[in-house]
């Protein structure tokens, strides 16, 4: 039995051994992730994933998605095997979880020129996930991807039930990327009875004014 099996068998027996309710970052109270993090990079880094059964792969993707508050391990899977990333997002878009598939969205957004890397990131971007999706955009937009602006605007219009935080991201997008739509849709937001939008978008008009003084 491999490290990468060990470990993740012992956080998985640790998890399920009534824990009681789960709030919030419930995975920080593990006490042994130095442990599972050098067994999933020790594993990462020794083998090609072309080798990996799909039980292993599972133990990476189970690994990533709980490791979703320090974000350590995706981020030095895309430091150490870039390739390794994008074979992750590709399995993780197959049969992952929401934790790790944002966490990718987001460490694809730092290959810059990789046309793989931007494929995901498109598949990404129309996950079922609204956070996954906003990630994915955000992603696009700070690789300067055009295509970002009308995704960022779709999202604006899309009912979700957490369209307040969508809209909050998309008028990030679009500003990012000098957009004509963004005075229109910053316009809408600071009229918008949704009190985290509103604020969000007075910070913006207030933080711009500002930069127009130099």
């Amino acid at each position: 039995m491999t490290d990468l099996t060990i470990e993740t068998t012992r956080f998985r027996e640790w998890a399920g051994g009534g824990l009681g309710p789960r709030e919030g970052q419930w995975e920080c109270d593990y006490s042994q992730w130095p442990a599972w993090h050098r067994a999933v990079l020790d594993w990462v880094v020794g083998r090609h994933p072309r080798g990996w059964s799909e039980a292993e792969t599972g133990h990476v993707l189970y690994a990533i998605a709980r490791d979703n508050d320090a974000q350590y391990l995706v981020r030095e899977i895309r430091k150490r095997r870039p390739g390794t990333l994008r074979f992750l997002a590709r399995a993780a878009l197959a049969h992952g979880e929401s934790d790790a598939r944002w966490q990718l969205a987001v460490e694809l957004g730092h290959l810059s020129g990789d046309e793989e890397a931007q494929a995901l990131l498109f598949a990404l971007a129309g996950d079922r996930s609204e956070y996954v999706r906003r990630r994915a955009i955000r992603s696009l937009a700070g690789l300067g991807v055009r295509a970002a602006e009308e995704l960022a605007w779709a999202a604006w219009h899309r009912d979700d039930d957490d369209q307040e935080w969508a809209r909050m991201s998309a008028l990030e997008c679009l500003r990012e990327l000098g957009s004509a739509r963004f005075e229109e849709l910053l316009t809408q937001a600071l009229q918008d009875n949704r009190p985290f939008l509103r604020q969000f978008a007075e910070r913006m008009r207030v933080a711009d004014a500002e930069k127009s003084k130099y």
